[in-house]
Parts: C-alpha cells; sequence; structure tokens
C-alpha cells in the first residue's frame, strides 16, 4: 500500500491542476488502533477513491485505474 500510494502521489504532483497540495498524507491512516486489511480497504473505498473522484471527475479513466491499482494490493 506504500508504495502504491506514494505512486499515486507523485501523479498527483505532476497533474498540472493538482499538484503537491493535492496528495494523499498521512492523515488518512493515522485513526485507527489497529491496521488491518479490512481497515485500509476501508480507507481507500471511503476516504482516498471519493477524494480522486473529485480530483479527476473528467477522466474516468484514470480513475478507474487508480480504483484497481489500490484494490489489487488486496488480492
Amino acid at each position: 500500500m506504500i508504495e502504491r500510494i506514494k505512486d499515486l502521489n507523485r501523479e498527483i504532483m505532476q497533474d498540472k491542476s493538482l499538484g503537491k497540495g493535492f496528495c494523499i498524507g498521512h492523515s488518512c491512516f493515522c485513526n485507527a488502533d489497529e491496521c488491518t486489511d479490512e481497515w485500509m480497504k476501508n480507507v481507500v473505498d471511503y476516504d482516498i477513491l471519493p477524494m480522486l473522484s473529485e480530483y479527476w471527475f473528467d477522466d474516468s479513466a484514470k480513475l478507474q485505474r487508480w480504483e484497481n491499482i489500490l484494490h489489487g494490493v488486496f488480492q
């Protein structure tokens, strides 16, 4: 997951309409007593993907690609 978030942040930083201020930060991963796959999947589904859908509302292919990448971590 760490490497995928780093990859995602690189893409966000390179996006001309976004940039460094839109990167996924540590606060997404700080509110759990225990880091389980289920908890991380919920972070992806209910925090990260909704944020990305706002970032890339006009690029469904990019959003779908990142959804597949992030969900692939759990397979």
